[in-house]
């Protein structure tokens, strides 16, 4: 009897030592599958209708870049403009105006007043540059913006906290530059969460630039980074779950209240993964829950890359609901009694 009772007690421990293993086993085949879940919805390439996620990628980087050098070689412009140390450059490109012989002349008209627009490129904080996208400045500059096209330093070299202190810097400078000038912040991608990360940043001490800004366009961004932890763009960010939401804007508001408020434009794609249109819906109720003035907008016919592609072409319907809000704002303030540039806005 006592060795069928260690006999039974063996089984007993035997089995809910494979019970253990097949609970291990089940839990992590739960988590490889959400992880390869996750990695397909945070990537835009893969939510393309045009070519293959490696292909899109490539033409985008070689057709902006195309598009860029022109636009450098025909516009009146200042390049590798230092605001912070190594890749923290930016080029500003300022309007085309007739009968000017000089670049010189333009930018004194043009800083003293003149609606500027920062924009923040993408790459999922790792890859891009400042020099791929020169073009976007095209259809402001054409409508009488100066434009400020701006890099940063990326990963795994700079920490995202370092990326969003750049950006700061980045308006801190603008607004110095061009004191007189009404601000307005675009960002594309990991560009539209920098920007996005300005609006939860404390400017107590820089009290003017609260003042300064006065719109947003957030091109189809991640404002929510907790789901990326565990995916391949963490590779390089290295982020916990508790970092991830310390520099996650929508996680931030629904805490605090933004330490400014401005007209917000976001932008989605209609080709465009299911995640990244859940994070823009959300985090337009989080802003208009803090009586934010924000409404989304979805773009059809385009993905995540051509909607910034065909911002070449200064009739696009991007490039108009920008100048769109940017003009609106002009005729607000002027409304109310502020004097309005001869800009041309």
């Amino acid at each position: 009897m006592g060795n069928r009772a260690k006999d039974q007690d063996i089984q007993e421990e035997t089995s809910k030592a494979l019970c253990g293993v097949c609970l291990s086993l089940n839990i992590a085949n739960m988590d490889e599958e959400k992880n390869e879940w996750l990695a397909q919805y945070y990537s835009p390439s893969k939510w393309n209708n045009r070519m293959d996620p490696g292909g899109v990628v490539d033409y985008h980087v070689n057709i902006c870049t195309g598009y860029s050098k022109t636009t450098r070689k025909s516009s009146h412009c200042e390049l590798s403009v230092c605001y912070g140390e190594k890749k923290a450059k930016m080029d500003i490109f300022y309007p085309a105006q007739e009968n000017d012989d000089t670049a010189e002349c333009v930018h004194e008209e043009s800083g003293s007043s003149a609606a500027v627009v920062l924009f923040v490129h993408g790459g999922y904080w790792q890859e891009g540059s400042r020099k791929i996208y020169s073009f976007v400045s095209e259809s402001w500059t054409k409508d009488g913006c100066v434009a400020a096209v701006v890099g940063y330093n990326l990963a795994p070299e700079a920490s995202l906290d370092q990326m969003v202190g750049e950006i700061q810097s980045a308006v801190k400078y603008i607004n110095t530059r061009f004191p007189k000038s009404r601000l307005f912040l675009c960002g594309h991608s990991a560009g539209a969460h920098l920007c996005a990360m300005m609006m939860v940043s404390d400017w107590s001490k820089d009290l003017s630039i609260p003042q300064a800004i006065h719109g947003m366009f957030l091109l189809s961004g991640v404002f929510d980074l907790v789901p990326i932890v565990s995916t391949y763009v963490n590779d390089a960010l290295k982020l916990t779950e508790e970092s991830a939401a310390q520099v996650s804007p929508q996680q931030i508001l629904t805490k605090m209240s933004p330490t400014f408020v401005c007209l917000i434009l976001v932008v989605m794609e209609e080709h465009g993964s299911p995640e990244f249109l859940r994070q823009a819906k959300e985090f337009v109720e989080i802003l208009k829950s803090h009586k934010v003035q924000c409404c989304l907008l979805e773009l059809p016919g385009v993905d995540h890359f051509s909607m910034i592609e065909n911002m070449v072409n200064s009739d696009d319907l991007l490039c108009q609901e920008i100048l769109k809000g940017v003009r609106n704002i002009t005729s607000a303030k002027s409304e109310k009694g502020v004097k309005v540039p001869d800009s041309g806005l």
